[in-house]
């Protein structure tokens, strides 16, 4: 007596080659399934038989420039660990956590860079240091918090004191004097302090960014003060970020007037080309030239979402609050 096993038919049809390559290339770029199906009956009808594939020979030449990228990606990371951005005073002073470019002109640094990593930001957060301290390692003197006493100006993080959290000798050292800058309170407690924890947010998702942060120098200073009238009070501020480790390599450039504003943050998006070209900075000398011109050269505000929700506390509440602190003060 002979066995036979009974097989349910599929639900679904077989696909071809063709089809599933579609729908795996469609899907790995997270498009709805229903979408993903969609394509994948138009691509049926157009290309069957003997019909040339041009679909499939695109998602090969896209597969397979990604594939190369990936392959060149590891050695590209470990040739810009030790990047830095040109000095123009040509005074350079590498702590621990980031390293600096101070400006005695200006008494204060012209940029701050560091490496804001995904997994120190989930750390268990260090208590806030709280008191600054002129930096040592500044052979010329650094500025003292005392200068800022009754000046109007905030003593404002350039490597924000929150990014370094991870650490108690990281949060001290945010405190030195060198990475420090004046800034209007409304600024500093308002579209700063939003660019500063959206950045957080953007590096938890990429989970590793270069940043080079600092006040625009060249520009005129609002005003001078402090002793001998030596800290200049800068008109704008930037901040570049580039993410590398990622597959979706990108990069992006703020600028950002020293002052309250209520516009969002896209609205200082800007290329990290036009922030060189302001400061005459070069941020990124190590990347290779293609990466670094294709990079630089512009920006795709649709890939760093700001939290509008935020955006509105900012307006709405963190403003109006650093006007009224200062008015006490």
């Amino acid at each position: 007596m002979s066995e036979h096993t009974n097989t349910a038919p599929s639900s679904q049809p077989i696909e071809n080659k063709g089809q599933s390559k579609v729908r795996n290339f469609l899907t790995k770029l997270g498009l709805p399934t229903t979408i993903v199906a969609i394509a994948v009956s138009i691509y049926s009808f157009y290309f069957t038989g003997e019909s040339p594939d041009v679909v499939t020979d695109f998602i090969d030449q896209v597969e397979q420039t990604d594939k190369k990228k990936e392959e060149k990606l590891p050695d590209l990371v470990e040739a810009i660990d030790n990047y830095l951005p040109t000095s123009t005073t040509n005074k350079t002073i590498r702590h621990d956590y980031f390293t600096l470019s101070y400006s005695e002109k200006h008494e204060q640094p012209e940029w701050v860079a560091y490496e804001l990593y995904g997994d120190s930001l989930k750390k268990a957060k260090v208590e806030r240091h709280s008191s600054f301290k002129s930096d040592p390692m500044v052979e010329t003197g650094s500025a003292k918090p005392s200068d800022y006493t009754r000046s109007g100006y905030d003593r404002g993080h350039l490597a924000p004191a929150a990014d370094m959290a991870f650490s108690e000798e990281a949060m001290k050292q945010s405190f030195l004097m060198s990475n420090i800058s004046p800034q209007e309170p409304a600024f500093n407690r308002g579209i700063w302090r939003e660019l500063e924890e959206q950045t957080r947010d953007w590096c938890l998702t990429s989970e590793h960014f270069y940043v080079v942060v600092g006040p625009v120098l060249t520009q005129r200073a609002k005003r001078r003060f402090g002793e001998n009238k030596a800290l200049a009070a800068p008109r704008s501020f930037y901040k570049v970020l580039l993410d590398l480790r990622g597959s979706d390599k990108k990069a992006v450039g703020f600028m950002l007037p020293n002052t309250k504003s209520d516009a969002p943050l896209s609205d200082y998006m800007v290329s990290i080309d036009s922030i060189e070209t302001l400061t005459g900075i070069d941020f990124f000398p190590e990347l290779p030239d293609d990466l670094e011109e294709n990079l630089e050269a512009s920006f795709s505000p649709f890939r760093w979402p700001y939290d509008e929700e935020r955006f509105r506390m900012r307006v709405g509440t963190w403003n109006n609050e650093a006007a009224y602190s200062q008015v006490l003060e």
